[in-house]
């Protein structure tokens, strides 16, 4: 992460923290599929627990890692781009701050 004041570190720790939850929630959404699934019928307790051993073992871990191993601008540069973090939610500092990174993402959007 490159330097940054200590009032956007402290910015970019929080959004970090909601786009983790932002991210987490997606996921967890797609895992409550396979409890209606399991309530209707569709699926076997057994089915429904090897769901949720797949998923604590690999996205939730993968997230875990992703967003506590390091704060890193790259990952909120990234939820911004993509929309999983609104950018009409984030302080203009911030953004600014972000701009350089913002903008790579944006040119490698575009280029998809």
């Amino acid at each position: 992460m490159r330097e940054y004041p200590k009032h956007i570190k402290r910015l970019i720790r929080g959004y970090a923290a909601r786009a983790y939850e932002a991210e987490l929630g997606q996921a967890l959404g797609k895992l409550e599929t396979q409890f209606s699934c399991w309530r209707s019928g569709q699926i076997s307790a057994f089915e429904l627990s090897d769901h949720i051993h797949t998923f604590h073992q690999g996205l939730a871990r993968e997230l875990w890692s992703r967003y506590n191993a390091r704060i890193d601008d790259t990952l909120i540069a990234h939820a911004i781009v993509t929309g999983l973090l609104p950018r009409e939610t984030i302080p203009a500092a911030l953004l600014e701050a972000l701009q350089p990174i913002l903008a790579f993402y944006e040119r490698e959007q575009e280029a998809e």
